[in-house]
């Protein structure tokens, strides 16, 4: 046999095991154990022949430094990698236990919970639909209260009016974390305490079954802890800056939707934050919400952990926030988490700590949290500029031949792919993950240096949310970086096309080169489009509805159906001879709301645009009713050739 074509066995193989994943559920636990474990095997084989066979002997020649450097960060970030591999290699779905344990068969009933909503300085628009979100739980015992550290008078009356609770401190010391537990020691103090403490963000809605079905995990007296996923109601900006919000997934539905399900059936789930649960009595065990991380949601539950409880992932989607709004807001955001990993590093619950009771699979897990924020970037950068140091120098880090690179690197690349592909369910896209991470790798490399190495007081910056803008923005301070990158390795390959190799490169190293720079090429540029921020003109997200609706008007009323909706407005489709005219004042009955008074904002051949001229119970049960959970839709899968598709029309139409 053709020893090139023999190199080509290994990957055959892979690609025939993968040919069955069609048939098998990505929750199989016996197929999902195998895949993780048959890629971990084969990064194993690369490392060994990467070790054995690819790297000059050790010497002090700058050449070989390189190569061996690069290859220490390729170990470890395969460590980080296998980390993975191993969270993944199993899942659990908790809704059938939920399901199974309804509150009302607790010991003592359906427990007292009290939900914080913490808030610095949100608009009021952003405030007035959570606070009646949290009001309207479907939920026996429940109190909500607003934290407000920006001691504003105008969120005082509006949770007077809306029946929560309202509460000020008297410094804004440790942010969101200081804030609640500011309140949470004067609620354990009240004459009836809670037996739970719920965490609202200020920009996220619940349903009326968020505590009902988080709550129902409490059964379980181990659970110290109920964590729910996050679901968004507007496009975040990678999806927005595509251009196809109902086609690309959000950057967050692979970590809830498959690695924190998959934590859990490790028994390593973290709260993150919002839409969450917490017992009053553990929380009061390891003295409130953790100040030492501006991550307080991760520390608080590690030091569960040590005090022998865990955190259960309740996989529903109970409630919808808004993603940040901007390219910039979203790095504050990934800024903000990726300290909060690294300062925890620096506490005595970290991985790397002694005497604390963390269990030992709950530091290695975070372990992989800390790896993705700090050996992610580097080696997403390094991957970068080793093609263009290979056109330009003639540096070659992988000394071999396309025998060895096909039949080692090739079988691993590809059964990487395809388990990530096949257990996220089409929500973890190679070029698309790629280029997502290298948006955040120059604000992961600063906050992972501030958090491990800078003042350890770092203060909490708040996610701007509630922005528009009217205009197309390109963000050139990243933008620029990625083009010029492109730009180098495109001359470098164009350079040795007209001059020829450099003297002793092997042609294998050629090969590989290139095949790596047209990949580095893609990569820039999908991430140079998620750089042009497209314009945002809406202050409220509409949602889609097709539901029957009537239209009053002078004394007429017409059949019609509610295309979409917001708070500010809807759209209605119309049978001919029944469309108003522009400007004129009309009634529209909606489900559950009852007859909205509305101005005609715009007419076309078959539909018209509504602006309500709603009143406070209206306005409240339109909240109730668009946040209710039926009208949520996050995208849960994306295919290739369709992410093809969506990045041709981006770049091209």
């Amino acid at each position: 046999m053709d020893p090139l074509a023999e190199a080509f066995l290994p990957v055959l193989l892979v690609l025939s095991l993968a040919a069955f994943l069609p048939w098998i559920s990505s929750i199989n636990p016996w197929a999902r154990w195998a895949g993780a474990w048959l890629t971990i095997l084969l990064m194993g084989r690369y490392l060994f022949w990467r070790a054995t066979q690819t790297l000059p002997e050790p010497a002090l020649d700058p050449l070989a430094l390189a190569a061996w450097a690069f290859f220490m960060v390729e170990v470890v970030g395969s460590f980080a990698g296998v980390l993975l591999l191993h969270v993944l290699s199993r899942t659990l779905d908790r809704s059938a236990e939920a399901t199974a344990h309804p509150v009302e068969s607790h010991p003592g009933g359906p427990p007292l919970i009290d939900l914080l909503i913490p808030t610095y300085n949100e608009q009021e628009e952003i405030l007035y639909r959570t606070i009646v979100g949290a009001m309207s739980q479907d939920y026996p015992r429940f109190r909500v209260w607003v934290l407000d550290d920006g001691k504003r008078p105008w969120l005082s009356e509006m949770c007077e009016r809306l029946g929560a609770n309202y509460r000020i401190r008297g410094d804004n010391s440790h942010g969101k974390a200081g804030n609640m537990n500011a309140t949470f020691w004067h609620l354990m103090s009240l004459p009836e305490p809670p037996d739970a403490i719920g965490v609202l963000d200020a920009d996220f809605v619940a349903t009326p079954l968020f505590l009902r079905r988080a709550a129902a995990l409490f059964h379980d007296p181990k659970v110290a802890l109920v964590q729910t996923p996050q679901h968004f109601f507007n496009p975040d900006p990678i999806q927005l800056n595509l251009g196809d919000a109902a086609r690309v997934p959000d950057e967050q539905r692979f970590f809830f939707d498959v690695v924190l399900a998959s934590k859990d059936a490790h028994g390593t789930a973290f709260s993150c934050g919002t839409s969450s649960i917490v017992r009053a009595d553990c929380l009061a065990r390891i003295g409130g919400f953790p100040t030492e991380s501006v991550t307080e949601d991760i520390l608080l539950s590690i030091k569960l952990t040590g005090i022998g409880h865990k955190t259960a992932y309740l996989n529903e989607p109970l409630t919808a926030g808004l993603a940040p709004e901007g390219l910039q807001e979203y790095l504050t955001q990934r800024g903000r988490w990726c300290l909060g990993t690294m300062q925890i590093v620096r506490t005595p619950w970290g991985p790397f700590s002694r005497g604390v009771g963390t269990p030992l699979l709950m530091r290695l897990h975070t372990m992989d949290t800390v790896l993705f924020w700090t050996m992610t970037p580097i080696l997403r950068i390094l991957c970068l500029l080793m093609p263009v140091l290979h056109w330009w120098t003639g540096l070659v880090v992988v000394r071999t031949d396309l025998h060895g690179l096909i039949s080692h690197l090739g079988p691993y690349w590809i059964c990487c792919v395809i388990f990530l592909g096949w257990v996220s369910r089409g929500t973890n896209v190679p070029i698309l993950a790629d280029g997502m991470s290298l948006l955040v790798a120059r604000e992961s490399l600063r906050a992972s240096a501030v958090g491990l190495f800078g003042n350890k007081n770092q203060k909490f910056k708040v996610t701007a949310k509630g922005a528009t803008r009217d205009r197309t923005v390109v963000q050139w301070s990243l933008a620029g970086w990625f083009l010029a990158i492109a730009a180098l390795t495109v001359a470098g390959m164009v350079l040795r096309l007209v001059l020829g190799p450099i003297e002793g490169t092997p042609p294998a190293a050629e090969a590989m080169n290139l095949f790596w720079s047209v990949y580095n090429i893609i990569m820039l540029a999908v991430a140079s489009l998620m750089c042009v921020e497209a314009p945002r003109y809406r202050r409220e997200e509409r949602f889609l509805a097709g539901e029957a609706a009537k239209l009053r008007l002078a004394g007429r009323e017409v059949e019609a159906v509610l295309e979409d909706v917001s708070l500010l407005g809807c759209r209605l489709r119309l049978p001919a001879g029944g469309l108003p005219a522009a400007d004129a004042r009309v009634e529209v009955s909606i489900a559950e709301v009852g007859e909205v008074p509305a101005l005609v904002r715009a007419v076309g051949p078959d539909h018209c645009q509504l602006v309500f001229e709603a009143d406070a119970a209206q306005r409240a049960a339109l909240v109730r009713k668009l946040f209710s959970g039926r009208y949520r839709h996050s995208v849960t899968t994306l295919r290739p050739f369709a992410f093809m598709g969506i990045l041709f029309r981006k770049a091209f139409m």
